[in-house]
């Protein structure tokens, strides 16, 4: 994936130099990857609620049936790095699918601390309408890129995952004092 972004990143900082000055400090929070990144999550989330609010549903938990639906059977230790969330959030989530019998879950015969979740018929027909949804936002979203943009933009974003998965348990910045 390196690859495709060193070969089409030309494409893509020139489309940023529309945008942003890219040596600016950024100094406003509008300006910062973070921000736009925050804005487009909280975008998914927005339209994701408005169709998932009806099955008791949250942008979280039709990610899992989708998960669920695409690899048939995963371990909760699987589905915390695949949705990069804590193992309380996702333990959660698999409790509230669990309790609506949307997913089934069982102790793995060669690990028993291990749990394997699969999907109910239920869970299967709620997964299928999660990613119909997902992949009627993608080619909303992709319909307007030409294949060059959307190779550039797709690698640039799996570059920005990576980097900040490296960064999830470094201290990045020391805070003042506690404020009084």
């Amino acid at each position: 994936m390196h690859c495709l972004y060193a070969a089409h990143r030309g494409v893509f900082i020139s489309y940023l130099h529309g945008i942003l000055d890219l040596n600016h400090e950024a100094e406003h929070l509008n300006e910062r990857f973070s921000y736009l990144f925050h804005q487009i999550s909280a975008r998914l989330s927005m339209i994701g609620n408005r169709h998932f609010r009806q099955y008791s549903l949250n942008h979280f938990s039709a990610r899992i049936l989708v998960l669920l639906l695409e690899k048939k059977e995963m371990r909760t230790g699987e589905l915390v790095e695949m949705m990069a969330l804590p193992q309380s959030t996702i333990s959660t989530q698999l409790l509230g699918l669990h309790k609506r019998r949307l997913i089934h879950r069982r102790r793995s015969r060669q690990d028993n601390r291990s749990v394997i979740v699969t999907l109910s018929k239920d869970g299967e027909v709620l997964a299928r309408n999660c990613d119909g949804l997902s992949r009627s936002v993608h080619k909303l979203l992709t319909e307007a890129m030409t294949e060059e943009e959307y190779e550039a933009g797709y690698a640039f974003l799996n570059k920005v995952n990576a980097h900040l998965a490296g960064m999830e348990n470094r201290e990045l910045y020391r805070f003042d004092d506690e404020p009084a």
